[in-house]
């Protein structure tokens, strides 16, 4: 669970970063109840904890993910929501590190990876809604 001053550093960055849904992140209840970093909520703990430290850029962009996976909605609404984790992705990727920093990259190819995982696994966690 993040604390308060969490939230609003993760607010904060996703503002900064000019990422897409970043408002979903000023709900601090809804922050609290949706995100658990990178990863599914079935994973252990310490499986999200582990990959979360490892991708740090990226936890914001999971955040805004969990939120919206948790709104849910329809199929079309679950393929933009993993649209928009891989343009945020690769907008923290710029943001945060230099065309000429390796890191860009290997942030870059960790998006291409997780985005591949929720084409495949996505639908099992997205809330479906009727239409």
């Amino acid at each position: 669970m993040y604390t308060d001053d969490e939230i609003r550093a993760k607010q904060l960055l996703a503002r900064a970063a000019g990422l897409s849904g970043a408002e979903l992140l000023d709900d601090t209840e809804a922050v609290r109840r949706d995100c658990n970093g990178i990863g599914a909520a079935w994973m252990p703990d310490a499986t999200r904890e582990w990959i979360s430290t490892a991708n740090p850029s990226l936890v914001v962009v999971a955040d805004i993910h969990d939120r919206r996976y948790s709104e849910g909605g329809t199929e079309k609404d679950r393929q933009a929501a993993d649209a928009e984790f891989r343009s945020n992705g690769m907008k923290m990727a710029k943001y945060v590190y230099s065309w000429y920093d390796p890191r860009r990259y290997w942030v870059m190819w960790q998006v291409r990876k997780f985005s591949a995982l929720l084409a495949g696994f996505g639908a099992l966690a997205f809330n479906y809604k009727e239409e």
